[in-house]
């Protein structure tokens, strides 16, 4: 058979990444597309095509990662936000329409065994990664495998209280006071236009007056610059995303917690506040053998994630 690959999806709100990836993965191939969300007919016709394209006679195994709750034993999406998949039974058709074993993942989850396996993680046992961006993603590994717990829908770290009367969570989650509510980027968006309202001689305040948009992203630069109301966002969203690894570390005990996601480029103007909290807050033993790490695979952690999971699919099925 020669080499042996698969082809992995990154699906997301705005963009679908496809690849074809070796066992060290490895990326031979890629594509990117704008995501099709007009319609879940639309959207499906989308990821075969994606497929399609990259076909060849070494590709042994699919893997699919998507933003949403995975009912593993049924292979679909049990809630989908961001893309129309909701309740389909996406692994199934899939496998059929290609005759190719297929694993379904968790967008997050995929992202967590891609950086245990080739990135921050590397020769950890235990380990939890946090995705910042829009929202909070998270994945676990426990005793060096991925956790996905009863039905497939673990680790939905986000999504933890931290503020019991805190505001009410994003999108369709019925929560209030979520870490995601309090740390994600949308988050310091929120407490960034805050800032500006209340403080109206500060850089951000400045910068939405000249026509800027007031977002996490400007915050960041802001601060990394070193202006105090900026620095003032970082510091209270660093603190929020440290209450909430304090009770990781308690509940899991890691040696790592990895930290991804488009906002977390924000870098130690984040995670030093984010540390000292844990330092002071997480339980001994446990909070004196974590660390709290940047993630090293950036945007490319989904889809190598996916590809690990559909070789786990192909080795995983009857020998033909």
């Amino acid at each position: 058979m020669g080499d042996q690959h698969v082809i992995a999806l990154d699906l997301g709100g705005t963009k679908l990444a496809a690849g074809v990836l070796d066992r060290e993965g490895g990326v031979i191939r890629r594509a990117q597309h704008t995501t099709d969300t007009s319609s879940e007919d639309a959207l499906l016709a989308q990821i075969e095509r994606s497929i399609d394209e990259l076909l060849d006679e070494q590709v042994v195994a699919l893997g699919v990662g998507i933003p949403s709750l995975i009912d593993q034993r049924a292979g679909r999406a049990g809630a989908s936000v961001n893309v129309p998949l909701e309740n389909v039974d996406l692994r199934d058709r899939l496998a059929e329409r290609f005759g190719l074993p297929l694993a379904l993942e968790n967008d997050a989850n995929a992202a967590a065994l891609a950086e245990h396996r080739f990135g921050a993680g590397r020769g950890a046992e235990h380990m939890v990664l946090l995705t910042l961006g829009t929202g909070i993603g998270g994945g676990l590994v426990l005793n060096g495998e991925l956790y996905r717990g009863a039905v497939g829908a673990a680790a939905e770290l986000g999504h933890m209280v931290i503020d019991v009367d805190g505001p009410r969570c994003q999108g369709l989650c019925p929560g209030f006071g979520h870490l995601e509510a309090l740390a994600s980027g949308t988050a310091a968006r929120r407490l960034a236009e805050e800032v500006a309202e209340a403080q109206p001689d500060g850089e951000l305040a400045r910068a939405r007056a000249s026509g800027g948009i007031v977002t996490g992203v400007l915050a960041a630069e802001l601060a990394s610059a070193g202006h105090g109301d900026a620095l003032e966002v970082m510091e209270r969203i660093g603190f929020h995303l440290g209450i909430g690894i304090a009770s990781y570390v308690n509940i899991f005990n890691p040696e790592l917690v990895v930290i991804g996601g488009g906002f977390a480029q924000a870098g130690d103007l984040l995670l030093d506040p984010a540390r000292r909290v844990v330092a002071e807050r997480a339980l001994p033993l446990a909070r004196d053998v974590v660390r709290i790490v940047p993630a090293e695979l950036g945007p490319e952690a989904g889809l190598i994630g996916s590809g690990l999971v559909g070789f786990e699919a192909f080795d995983a099925a009857p020998v033909r």
